[in-house]
């Protein structure tokens, strides 16, 4: 707001008193006028302005200027109710960046935890990475080393019962378990080759037919006993898997029905049927839910069974009042189904024989493990 004032102290066309309210028009006459006259320069004079109804209160800046005929009081003001809303606006954005300052502390902060977390993270990699490459070296040790020695054994074993004259009975059946005991050892060591090389191998999918697979198991089971039965159906739907390591899983359930049968029993007898199914595939999460198709495969015998510890089954070192032994075997069954991204749960009863649940996924999985 601009006044221009003349000699008389009157705003051009009318007098300044006249757009004052009684109170700003003594307070103009008795110290405003006075003041600027004096110091030539005001800041934050209050002045009410006539307004049609209430009072208008106005913040005034003065500069007075002195012409040649006249004084020009030049005046910059603003209504106080828009000083009041502009200070509000200033109070709440100094609150924001105050709030925005203390948030990117936090985030700071947060940062900063976060980073040292990283680095203890970096640390426990290089740790298990290191782990991990001495297991590898022990297990290319006990793979490859003793494996040789092992074969020895049992090539010399054999030598000596072919080709020395007489053999003593006791001598001949003590030689025998040796020979056996070391081709068992050996084909343990095979069976933790296959293990440990699982760990990192690319699954390599096709078409599977369960009869082939199965077939295929039993050759090379290469057992000619006549009192093992094993029925599969001949046609079952096509799923994708690892033929390789398909055969390997049903090689190592045959050989350990074989080592578990009955005694008690004339015939061993093992049946695998398969249907299709759909499953939950979030088995890990609660509350999520997306039904995908699955194989179920069912792997029963009628052999010596177990007790009701069932997960003992899948471990390496089985001890419990029943089991007392190391078994790769299982441990590598359920390794195998779990590359593949499914499922097994063993069942048995004592006596009656086990059975084996196996549910896999019907087409090639997106991520493989």
């Amino acid at each position: 707001m601009r006044l221009k004032l003349g000699v008389d102290n009157a705003v051009i066309g009318s007098r300044i008193e006249d757009l004052l309210t009684v109170g700003s028009r003594i307070f103009f006459q008795t110290h405003f006028y006075p003041l600027i006259k004096m110091k030539k320069s005001v800041r934050e004079i209050f002045l009410s302005f006539k307004g049609q109804g209430d009072s208008i209160p106005v913040l005034l800046n003065v500069e007075v200027t002195q012409g040649e005929d006249d004084t020009e009081i030049h005046c910059g003001g603003m209504i106080i109710s828009n000083r009041n809303r502009f200070e509000k606006e200033l109070m709440e954005a100094k609150r924001a960046a105050e709030e925005t300052l203390a948030e990117n502390a936090e985030l700071i902060e947060v940062k900063n935890a976060l980073l040292e977390h990283q680095k203890d993270l970096e640390i426990q990699f290089r740790k298990l990475k290191s782990i991990k490459e001495q297991q590898q070296e022990i297990f290319k040790i006990i793979a490859h080393h003793l494996q040789e020695p092992l074969r020895k054994t049992v090539f010399t074993g054999n030598f000596l019962l072919a080709e020395c004259g007489k053999i003593e009975n006791g001598v001949a059946e003590k030689i025998g378990k040796i020979i056996n005991y070391s081709s068992e050892m050996r084909e343990m060591l095979l069976t933790l080759q296959r293990y440990e090389q699982l760990e990192n191998k690319n699954l390599s999918y096709v078409p599977i037919q369960l009869d082939v697979v199965v077939q295929q198991a039993i050759r090379e089971v290469n057992t000619n006993d006549k009192s093992i039965v094993i029925s599969y159906p001949s046609r079952c739907p096509i799923f994708y898997a690892d033929q390789r390591l398909l055969t390997h899983f049903f090689v190592e359930l045959i050989c350990n029905s074989i080592s578990n049968r009955d005694v008690q029993k004339e015939n061993l007898y093992i049946e695998i049927s398969m249907i299709e199914t759909k499953k939950n595939i979030f088995m890990e999460s609660s509350n999520k839910y997306q039904y995908e198709k699955f194989v179920k495969i069912t792997y029963t015998d009628n052999g010596e069974g177990f007790l009701k510890d069932s997960s003992l089954v899948f471990q390496i070192l089985q001890k419990s009042a029943q089991f007392n032994k190391i078994s790769i075997g299982m441990a590598f069954c359920k390794r195998i189904i779990e590359k593949h991204l499914g499922t097994i749960v063993a069942k048995s009863v004592k006596g009656k024989g086990v059975g084996y649940t196996i549910l896999l996924p019907h087409n090639k999985p997106q991520d493989v493990l």
